[in-house]
């Protein structure tokens, strides 16, 4: 398999190290075969891809039933620093298929059908430069969460993660070298539908943060959601409130926000203030349906929000969407 993407205009990468090997010129090639075969109880998959006059990309993975009850998954990953391709989509640490090597390796134990324990670690290596990074470098990333689900209409899930990378030091730090940061987070959230039409979410969420001999931040994230969706009618909706307290940027939160059609997305919960936000959709008729969702973000301790052209004078944020649908 392979095709060819040709442009009318060079790619330009600047002249910063670590885009060394970036794609230039016009016209690029890919070429790439992939298998799978499955042996009684374990499922194997992989693909080999290569950007002519680049570089090489491999994934190699395993999925295992050990048991009804037992299943582990491992892959290999090894994508070349000079692999170019701009339709890609792997695992991976990076945001880029190149210029990685890791192993992945994730379990799950259901014991019965109201429990259900999970964990992965994956172990990453970066031989090249990145943004932000002036040497090779190196981390980890662990994951351990358990699901309680005593009845249909509860679910019970506890999550706690561990990611260590390399960055350089910050512009303030003298000191050579590469400095670990590490971030951290734990979650408690709790499900619950009261009928066919009401059903709630809870989630308790905390942050952590810490780079080199700095010292450590922590930040948290509570919020509560009311869905309301009877079956069949013309009116449903949601609500949510939060509140969130974070030192800086660093420990940050993210949560996922529902939006109209189409327009779901992940909010950004940082500094420290309330946020809600109401989504409405009714349908007209058969054929026409509105969404209408307003948000509304206040920040503590603030005289303004943003800067330059995006500055908001005072410490309130807001923002309404309004979509209609017409069917033919």
């Amino acid at each position: 398999m392979g095709y060819q993407s040709r442009y009318d205009q060079n790619f330009i990468t600047g002249n910063s190290a670590y885009n060394k090997y970036a794609f230039t010129g016009t016209n690029l090639i890919n070429t790439g075969f992939h298998y799978s075969y499955t042996f009684k109880n374990v499922y194997s998959y992989g693909e080999i891809a290569h950007s002519i006059d680049g570089g090489w990309a491999v994934v190699n993975g395993l999925l295992i039933s050990l048991s009804p009850k037992l299943s582990t998954v491992l892959l290999h990953r090894n994508y070349d620093r000079d692999y170019r391709n701009f339709f890609s989509s792997a695992v991976g640490e990076g945001t880029d298929v190149s210029n990685e090597k890791g192993v992945y390796a994730g379990l799950n134990f259901s014991p019965s059908k109201k429990f259900l324990y999970s964990i992965y670690l994956d172990y990453f290596k970066f031989p090249w430069l990145k943004f932000r990074v002036d040497s090779a470098s190196k981390g980890h990333e662990i994951l351990v969460q358990g699901i309680y689900t005593p009845k249909k209409t509860l679910k019970i899930l506890l999550r706690f993660k561990r990611e260590l990378k390399q960055q350089n030091p910050d512009a303030t730090d003298k000191s050579e070298g590469l400095k670990n940061v590490l971030k951290g987070s734990g979650r408690a959230a709790i499900d619950w539908k009261l009928n066919k039409s009401i059903d709630f979410q809870h989630r308790v969420e905390v942050s952590l943060y810490k780079k080199g001999e700095m010292g450590q931040e922590f930040g948290k994230l509570v919020y509560c959601d009311f869905n309301y969706h009877p079956p069949l009618a013309k009116l449903s909706g949601n609500l949510r409130i939060a509140y969130f307290s974070t030192p800086s940027y660093n420990s940050r939160i993210y949560a996922y926000e529902d939006d109209v059609l189409y327009g779901s997305s992940f909010g950004l919960y940082s500094e420290k203030g309330f946020r809600s936000y109401s989504n409405i959709r009714c349908r007209i008729t058969r054929k026409v349906d509105l969404w209408a969702r307003y948000a509304l973000t206040f920040y503590q301790d603030k005289e303004s929000i943003s800067s330059g052209l995006d500055e908001i004078e005072g410490n309130i944020k807001s923002d309404v969407k309004v979509q209609l649908r017409y069917q033919f």
